[in-house]
């Protein structure tokens, strides 16, 4: 169980939970099992008759990409 510490200097806020990142495993890459990963973009069009403007538009979405292989976990990618 986590230990729950309350706000600072008594004031009020969100409880912070007592992490020990040491005991976290790495996530790894689920193609090549790599441990370091960087930010990508994938992009989604978007129809002017979805958004009623007068063209269509592109929206960056930012995902998480593995810097040795270039795979992305399904983990990783955005449910938009």
């Amino acid at each position: 169980m986590e230990k729950i510490i309350g706000g600072r200097d008594g004031q009020q806020g969100p409880p912070q939970l007592n992490v020990n990142l040491a005991d976290a495993p790495y996530l790894e890459c689920d193609s090549c099992q790599g441990k370091i990963f960087e930010e990508k973009m994938m992009i989604k069009k978007v129809s002017k008759f979805m958004t009623g403007g007068t063209q269509d538009s592109i929206v960056p979405i930012p995902v998480i990409a593995c810097s040795g292989c270039g795979h992305v976990n399904e983990l990783f990618i955005p449910k938009v």
